[in-house]
């Protein structure tokens, strides 16, 4: 199996890393990739064994030990019912890989120095085990998306993936490559493509003053300037399988927040993933994260949301 086959999930012993364990299960187009079900275990310091030999020491040590060994024992059953659950959906055993790696630089670190070994894209959830509560994601997601600048990242949603896809497009060619990875990736499983544009009040070619309304006719031109991106984007799509019917296109405007209007469709379209590209227009809204990405990941806590570079 080619190595651009490989997905990364990235999970701990959580059952929000088990939802995403499910969640994968509903994507028909997983089942042709070779999947690997990564944990970082935390050990602790080398130092802290060295007072094993203190007699005052010997409790705390030997609770220690304690504690270590039922965290290998807790990851190790987490990932058998992993296993089991994704042979149970249809994955061929040997398409289902498990590495379970010490960690030398840290949770996020790791993920992202596994993740240069040739992986399609990685999976990440939201927030697991001792992660900061919904909306927001984790401390260690949030690091590991900062620095995955170089892969497509997938923050798994509360929301059981759907046939509905929404992708969030300006005239940028990130927005293109994330048209052509839900192409390559989606295409031909019978899924539908929402391709949304949103246009954001107070949005001019010109420097003018913050949120006034945006004049009808400017309007106009920046939907116009959209038809031929829209176009190319449903070609590219089609070429990868998608049916022509299924790919509609949509234009939102005199908003005061893109972000919002974006995750509002998708929960009004019940849309899930969200997909969204890491650069946009502006060569300073690239990640992370004062753009547009970082907010709908921040706000779609439902749904899915693919971040392609």
């Amino acid at each position: 199996m080619a190595l651009e086959d490989k997905i990364l999930v990235a999970v701990d012993a959580s059952d929000r890393c088990m939802e995403t364990i499910k969640h994968i299960t509903q994507r028909d187009p997983f089942q042709k990739k070779h999947l690997v079900l990564y944990h970082v275990f935390i050990t602790l310091p080398d130092f802290y064994w060295d007072i094993e030999m203190e007699p005052q020491s010997r409790g705390a040590v030997a609770h220690a030990r304690a504690w270590e060994a039922a965290k290998k024992n807790e990851i190790e059953q987490f990932m058998e019912k992993a296993q089991q659950i994704l042979r149970d959906a249809g994955f061929p055993k040997e398409a289902v890989t498990v590495k379970i790696k010490q960690s030398k630089k840290g949770i996020a670190r790791d993920i992202v120095e596994e993740a240069k070994d040739g992986y399609l894209a990685v999976i990440i959830s939201r927030s697991g085990e001792g992660e900061s509560p919904e909306p927001f994601l984790g401390t260690n997601a949030a690091k590991v998306i900062q620095n995955l600048s170089f892969v497509p990242v997938f923050i798994a949603g509360k929301r059981l993936p759907g046939k509905n896809i929404l992708v969030a497009m300006d005239r940028s060619e990130g927005s293109m490559r994330a048209v052509d990875f839900v192409g390559e990736l989606m295409g031909g499983h019978d899924f539908k493509v929402t391709l949304l544009h949103v246009i954001r009040n107070g949005e001019r070619p010109k420097p003018g003053p913050s949120y006034q309304p945006l004049p009808k006719e400017d309007v106009q031109i920046e939907e116009q300037k959209m038809q031929a991106v829209f176009e190319e984007a449903k070609r590219r799509l089609i070429d990868h399988g998608f049916k022509s019917d299924h790919v509609t296109r949509k234009v939102i405007a005199g908003v005061l927040s893109r972000p919002r209007a974006i995750v509002q469709e998708a929960e009004q379209g019940e849309y899930s993933p969200i997909v969204i590209g890491r650069r946009g227009l502006s060569k300073f809204q690239e990640f992370f994260m004062g753009s547009v990405s970082n907010q709908v990941i921040q706000l779609g806590a439902e749904q899915a949301v693919w971040v392609v570079t």
